[in-house]
């Protein structure tokens, strides 16, 4: 069991938490909290598509942190808790790692900007593109030395 694991019944949580935990800088735990995100969600009757949309930010955000903010501060943690509300879901990831680079999330340009031959393609990249084409509302803030990554998740249904 991951640490500081909160209950995935909303109903038992009365600020809607469906999904919290804080997990070591590291790939292993990354991938392990993200089969229990997706669990916590569909067990909440999520639809697929919905929580295979926050799968994929949650992967890229959760890999970024622990691939650049926490890189060789594996002792720190990552915490992440995923609230319902009502057509939406406020997500909040939180680190000790380093700031973002200029103190703000990146803007998500596409990596094969205009003009970019397709045998040229990146490898990487694609990333931020990805986060900002899926969730709303999307804020970075820095304080008391901690990185704190809000955003918002319109649902489907």
């Amino acid at each position: 069991m991951l640490p500081e694991a909160a209950s995935d019944d909303p109903a038992r949580n009365s600020d809607g938490v469906l999904f919290q935990r804080s997990i070591p800088a590291d790939f292993r735990w990354v991938r392990r909290a993200m089969h229990e995100a997706e669990d916590a969600l569909v067990n909440a009757g999520l639809a697929a598509g919905d929580v295979g949309s926050i799968a994929i930010v949650l992967a890229e955000t959760l890999n970024n942190v622990v691939e650049h903010a926490l890189a060789d501060l594996s002792e720190q943690k990552i915490t992440v808790i995923i609230r319902h509300r009502s057509k939406s879901l406020m997500v909040e990831v939180r680190d000790s790692g380093r700031p973002m680079p200029r103190g703000r999330a990146p803007t998500g340009a596409h990596p094969m900007g205009e003009g970019s031959q397709f045998d040229a393609m990146p490898e990487g990249g694609y990333g931020w593109f990805l986060i900002r084409e899926i969730v709303q509302d999307l804020v970075y803030d820095r304080q008391n030395d901690e990185n704190i990554l809000f955003f918002r998740y319109r649902l489907s249904g």
